[in-house]
């Protein structure tokens, strides 16, 4: 193990008692702060994320703002998309251009080297984990396979994913060969990222909970399962987050990872009761929350602190990433109310 096996939040993610509960925020680096404000007038989102300097500030000034345990490198998960040769651009969110359409699309998408189609993103890993405190961990991330492919089918965000949908329904054979490419992509470049510095990965699965429960398991889980596989052997601890899939936790639980993401819509304490001790569980302040007054942040983050009370294995965060509107002092002060109220003998 490298001495980041032992920080604050990695032994939470193992399910190791610890005296603190570690808290860090999904989106902690981002438009909410002034800092990431200034870092735009130097370029927009997507050369902050190709410049090894700039991404590296803005990982490290969010840790130091916030006082949080871990990092999450600056990034994208839509970036191994253009690594896979397709044209990627932000106006502001991701957009490719053409999509990903047909069986042809599909065979023309290319296998990534890590290092020469990313090395951007390895070289900001480096430079941060190089002037990070040890104690805290570094985490890095990808998009797990459907929701990664989600954005290539569909070309932009979208609510209701019919692009998407009409695939893995009427053309299921496309569907698979599609996923499988992206999943050898994410796992090639998530393992990078660890061998780069980070001693933790995030699978983000965003989309999984829009699709009906066959179409769950067939095409999100199974390949997100796949990756978590090809990870394994890294010995790092692996995030799996998902919205909305309160539904499916106990399938969930099964994947591999070894914590699994909570979103607001289930309590600590009733996904605790579904998947025992079978993962550790991060979560899940709705990020609205945020927005609201220090002394409502204080009360809720006290609530899910006491559901969590007595479970090894927990790690605080939101139930998705940090809202553009959230005044940074808020941030803050959720950070400042773990570390008092989370201590535990």
């Amino acid at each position: 193990m490298s001495p980041m096996s032992e920080t604050l939040f990695a032994k939470a993610c193992r399910g190791v008692p610890v005296d603190s509960v570690p808290v860090w925020l999904m989106r902690q680096a981002g438009r909410y702060m002034p800092e990431y404000q200034r870092l735009r007038d130097k370029g927009d989102f997507l050369t902050i994320c190709q410049d090894p300097a700039l991404a590296s500030q803005a990982t490290l000034e969010a840790v130091e703002y916030l006082g949080v345990d871990a990092a999450i490198i600056f990034s994208d998960i839509m970036l191994p998309a253009a690594a896979m040769g397709l044209n990627l651009e932000f106006s502001p969110g991701p957009r490719i251009e053409p999509a990903v359409q047909s069986d042809a699309a599909v065979r023309s998408l290319k296998t990534i080297d890590p290092e020469r189609d990313l090395g951007f993103v390895l070289e900001a890993i480096r430079r941060t984990r190089s002037a990070l405190p040890t104690d805290k961990s570094l985490i890095g991330f990808v998009g797990a396979p459907l929701t990664l492919s989600g954005y290539m089918v569909e070309g932009a965000p979208t609510p209701l994913w019919l692009r998407l949908k009409g695939m893995l329904s009427a053309t299921p054979d496309r569907a698979h060969a599609m996923l499988a490419r992206v999943a050898d992509a994410v796992a090639a470049h998530a393992a990078a990222q660890v061998k780069a510095g980070c001693d933790a990965i995030q699978l983000f699965d965003t989309t999984a909970g829009d699709l009906a429960e066959e179409h769950l398991i067939e095409f999100a889980f199974r390949y997100a399962r796949d990756v978590i596989e090809q990870l394994k052997p890294l010995g790092v601890p692996i995030i799996y987050f998902a919205r909305r899939i309160g539904a499916h936790l106990d399938l969930a639980a099964d994947l591999g990872a070894d914590v699994l993401g909570l979103d607001w819509t289930v309590s600590v304490a009733n996904a605790r009761r579904i998947v025992g001790d079978r993962v550790a569980l991060m979560g899940n302040l709705d990020p609205a929350v945020l927005l609201t007054d220090e002394q409502t942040i204080e009360s809720e983050v006290i609530r899910i602190l006491g559901e969590a009370d007595g479970m090894n294995g927990f790690v605080f965060n939101l139930g998705h990433g940090v809202l553009p509107a959230t005044p940074p002092a808020h941030a803050r002060h959720l950070v400042e109310v773990v570390h008092a109220h989370g201590r535990r003998p």
